[in-house]
């Protein structure tokens, strides 16, 4: 019964943690009126280039 408690509490810290920056990212575009366009990293994240391995 511990390693099932233990792996439900992982879980529900690992939602409620998660769940923290969508929330926050959806309130803050929620109030906005305008189309912010992709340059806003909360929508059109962008991730760094990668070295060309030839």
């Amino acid at each position: 019964m511990n390693t099932v408690l233990y792996v439900v509490s992982t879980l529900a810290v690992a939602a409620v943690l998660l769940g923290f920056p969508v929330t926050c990212s959806f309130l803050a575009h929620a109030r906005t009126e305008h189309d912010h366009g992709p340059g806003c990293w909360w929508c059109h994240p962008h991730l760094p280039h990668r070295r060309n391995a030839r």
